[in-house]
């Protein structure tokens, strides 16, 4: 049966546009009739193009051909994609693919406009987002809620752009773990290979630079700097050709790289995943599991006691990493600023800066176009911005010889721009001053913008007889940790641990640290004398240069520490505004060393001391080993700790108690316990026999000297048996 003409005239344009013809323009309808010599000629044309596009999608594209079949089998994620367009604008972006249209093309040299071929934004749309494994769902959806606020075309220039970001060289940030372990292996092997054949440091530093560049991976000016000063250069090298580095550098990299194209795509704010993207979520979560999975498979163990040991997730549980034992420790030092400021009658106040509307990408659950004409601030913009502005602040108030002590707090916008939160106690008389100099600085930049003045910058004074200051802190403390004790999050709709969590990945993505305590004594003192359990005795040797006083003070502080009272602590220490070189108690510092032995030309021995290296070659970075006051030091790190598999230690354990058993089945096998009960047996019997002599010349006086040389000489009074039993 023979098929209407219409029906194989959209075939054959079907045909086409899988080839990126246009049927219109090259067949006439005569053309188009069936067994005609022009179609039977497109129709071969086209079966060579699948036959090379089948070849192409092998060599280059992630998918495979299941056996015995010649079709391509497309990753997950483009299936995934397509079938998010297909339902959104009911075009199939892999028929659309090849299709081109022409578009008009001024060209300034000859002063005429062309018209060249362009794919249609679906096709572009579909190349942008398809190739990113499972962050390519969110930024097709984050295309189509584009589509639905600009236009078609800023929208694909967005995903394109953010594509062109996710990509470097034959990497992508959206890579899965295992490609990027893949990766790094690979890139260090070849770093190692483009640095071995050259002599000169300088030019092989400058060579793996480069390849770190490529990947938008790079070291730190000031890190290079000190390296080339301290003769250290090498070990840079030795960094890029190391596999978990690049590792560790490449997941740094794709986590922040990643939740930067999440919020300029508008996918993080209010009403849509606040506060950090739900793909770095997810990732974090996994991330956390494999690291609780490592931890709790790896012990660390005294090298002088191997019975002394814990796992690395036990000892982390005993630690600030534990979000428990961090907020108790946060508002413990809190409490104690805050006692120490009612008993000096000091004034407490909240101030809350926050960042120019520019560093917002979101306003009125719209794109703010300030952000956009900014050429779109990042997360790290805003903060650095937060951090230039509050150091000139501190430098006004060191001018005018202000000291303030307290704690400041950084926390997320839903649309991840930061802003502060910080509660001060200073004097009574500096109130105003201080106040009036924070504000000035924070309403430096635009001030004339609206609302600059409502909501740029905000203070509140503490009112004692209301509450505690801790109070006005301790929702953001708890958000910013894990969020335990808050019902809701008032700024989002979301419940308070899942507000911390979120909150928490956004500062980990972004490398921005959280809490930092203003004034007050080290509180690595602090830390290390709580790790000294048993009082100062007064007569040790360690004190034997202390009169009884200077004991009796380091004692306070020791036990200032040990009973968690930060009030005592300062007090001990100094006071709040005590500078760290006039602190009571110093922590000490030391590079870890190693003992090397060697032997001179004349076969004797000598001990040197070393400073112990990284595995990179540089010399390992201070170590705190304990404290000092005056001219007592006291070691709160005396053990070595050594760390391995768990697994591996227990069978290693195990084996040393095999062996020990080992011992005993041979002594029972070789009869020597049934050898040594006989010779006591026998010991035993000669002691019986001589009792019965004892009694028969208890009697003769007359044979008693001689009965005891002759027992003397026989050495019946050196047997192990006692006479007395």
């Amino acid at each position: 049966m023979m098929l209407p003409d219409f029906v194989l005239q959209a075939e054959q344009q079907e045909k086409f546009a899988r080839m990126g013809l246009d049927s219109s323009a090259l067949l006439s309808d005569a053309a188009l009739q069936p067994y005609s010599p022009a179609v039977q000629l497109l129709s071969n044309r086209l079966d060579q193009a699948n036959k090379l596009a089948k070849a192409t999608i092998a060599e280059k594209l992630p998918c495979h051909f299941k056996s015995g079949s010649t079709q391509a089998v497309m990753p997950e994620c483009y299936n995934v994609v397509a079938s998010i367009f297909t339902d959104e604008f009911g075009i199939n972006p892999f028929y659309a693919a090849p299709q081109p249209h022409l578009v008009p093309r001024f060209d300034d040299h000859s002063k005429k406009t062309f018209f060249v071929p362009e794919k249609s934004w679906v096709v572009r749309a579909f190349d942008a987002c398809k190739s990113h494994r499972e962050f390519a769902p969110v930024m097709t959806r984050a295309f189509i809620n584009m589509t639905k606020k600009i236009d078609y075309l800023d929208a694909v220039r967005a995903v394109e752009s953010a594509n062109e970001r996710l990509t470097k060289m034959e990497f992508r940030y959206t890579s899965t773990d295992e490609e990027l372990c893949e990766f790094a292996k690979a890139k260090s092997a070849h770093v190692m290979r483009k640095v071995a054949a050259i002599d000169d440091t300088q030019a092989a530093f400058e060579v793996a630079r480069n390849i770190l560049a490529d990947y938008g991976l790079a070291f730190r000016d000031e890190l290079v700097e000190q390296k080339e000063k301290d003769n250290e250069l090498q070990s840079l090298i030795n960094r890029a050709t190391n596999e978990l580095w690049w590792r560790r550098a490449l997941r740094q990299r794709s986590a922040l790289e990643i939740e930067r194209v999440a919020r300029d795509l508008t996918i993080v704010h209010k009403h849509g995943q606040s506060y950090c993207s739900n793909f770095s979520l997810q990732r974090r979560r996994v991330r956390d599991q494999d690291n609780l999975s490592m931890m709790q498979n790896t012990i660390a163990y005294d090298a002088d006691d191997e019975s002394n040991w814990f796992t690395l997730n036990e000892l982390a549980g005993k630690s600030i990493s534990n979000p428990e034992i961090r907020r108790a420790e946060m508002f413990v030092r809190l409490k104690g600023f805050e006692s120490i400021a009612q008993a000096n009658d000091h004034v407490g106040m909240f101030y809350t800066p926050t960042c120019p509307s520019r560093f917002h990408s979101v306003a009125s659950n719209k794109v703010n176009q300030k952000w956009l004409d900014a050429d779109c601030p990042t997360t790290q913009d805003a903060h650095d911005y937060m951090t230039s502005m509050f150091a000139d602040f501190r430098k006004a108030l060191d001018k005018a010889e202000i000291k303030v002590y307290g704690l400041r707090v950084v926390e997320p916008h839903a649309d991840g721009c930061p802003h502060w939160h910080l509660l001060f106690f200073m004097e009574k008389r500096h109130e105003s001053t201080v106040t009036s100099l924070f504000k000035k600085e924070a309403m430096k930049d635009s001030p004339n913008e609206k609302g600059a003045k409502k909501y740029r910058f905000t203070s509140e004074k503490i009112d004692w007889s209301k509450g505690s200051a801790v109070g006005y802190v301790a929702k953001y403390l708890s958000k910013n940790i894990d969020g335990k004790h808050i019902d809701s999050d008032r700024s989002t709709t979301l419940e308070g641990t899942e507000a911390a969590e979120r909150v928490v990945t956004w500062a980990r993505v972004n490398r921005i640290r959280q809490f930092q305590f203003i004034g007050g004594p080290s509180v690595t003192v602090w830390r290390e004398l709580r790790r000294i359990r048993q009082d100062l005795k007064e007569d040790d040797a360690v004190f034997n240069r202390l009169d009884k006083g200077e004991w009796l003070t380091l004692e306070n502080v020791r036990r200032a520490a040990d009973s968690s009272d930060w009030e005592a602590f300062c007090l001990a220490m100094g006071g709040v505004f005590v500078r760290r070189n006039d602190q009571t108690v110093k922590p000490v510092y030391q590079v870890p060393t190693i003992m090397e032995k060697l032997i001179d030309e004349f076969g004797e021995e000598h001990t040197t001391t070393l400073a112990s290296k990284t595995r990179y070659g540089d010399d390992a970075n201070t170590r705190v080993i304990g404290v000092v006051f005056k001219a007592a030091y006291l070691a709160t790190r005396g053990r070595q700790w050594k760390t391995e598999n768990k697994e591996k230690f227990l069978r290693g354990t195990k084996r040393i108690m095999t062996g020990v058993t080992d011992i005993f089945e041979v002594l029972e096998r070789e009869g020597e316990y049934q050898r040594m009960a006989d010779e006591q047996y026998d010991q035993y019997q000669q002691y019986l026999q001589r009792v019965d002599e004892l009694t028969a010349f208890a009697f003769d006086e007359s044979q008693w000297p001689a009965f005891v040389g002759a027992a003397h000489d026989v050495g019946y009074f050196d047997s192990s048996l006692d006479l007395c039993q």
